[in-house]
């Protein structure tokens, strides 16, 4: 099975315990800062992906380190992620779950490329927009590429809306030389 189908399944199983109990936004956070933890602490993401050392330990010192801190249903939820020796996975799982929570919540995280920085306007203009045609509270994310020319390009998980002026010229080029072919 793919890591993304693997992290995606053990996001969809939390998002479940989340939702029961009544806190997925919790969760996203208290998993988002987890996954922080491990990438600036590389001795810890050393200790959990160790093959060395086996699962029960991993599972004694997180229980200890963690316990009454996060709810428990997310504490188990890690003890089963390590049991299943799918720790390397929690950075895509807790990405995963980011999106479901997202999703969840009537939200679309979108990222728009523009040729320069849109001023606070066109940004209110955008996401007013892109709300309407998603029907969803979009969170946008802005990136400036002046190779794109003009226009726009929006992408929302894997799906391209490309309105930009450079691929415009693209497929103006291919259509002139498939005419010159003809």
């Amino acid at each position: 099975m793919q890591e993304t189908t693997v992290a995606r399944s053990y996001a969809e199983a939390l998002l479940d315990l989340a939702v029961a109990d009544g806190e997925p936004e919790l969760y996203a956070g208290l998993l988002r800062q987890f996954v922080g933890l491990l990438e600036t602490e590389p001795e810890i993401r050393a200790f959990l992906e160790t093959p060395r050392i086996e699962p029960d330990e991993k599972k004694r010192v997180i229980s200890e380190v963690l316990a009454g801190k996060i709810p428990d249903r997310l504490l188990r939820f890690l003890l089963v992620v390590i049991d299943k020796r799918r720790q390397r996975l929690l950075p895509s799982i807790a990405a995963e779950f980011s999106d479901l929570v997202d999703e969840h919540s009537g939200r679309v995280r979108v990222e728009i490329t523009t040729a320069a920085e849109p001023d606070e306007a066109l940004q209110a203009e955008l996401s007013r927009r892109l709300g309407q045609v998603f029907e969803r509270e979009v969170l946008p994310r802005y990136r400036v590429n002046p190779r794109i020319i003009g226009g726009i390009i929006v992408r929302v998980g894997d799906r391209i809306l490309d309105g930009s002026i450079r691929h415009r010229l693209q497929m103006l080029r291919r259509s002139l030389m498939k005419a010159e072919l003809e």
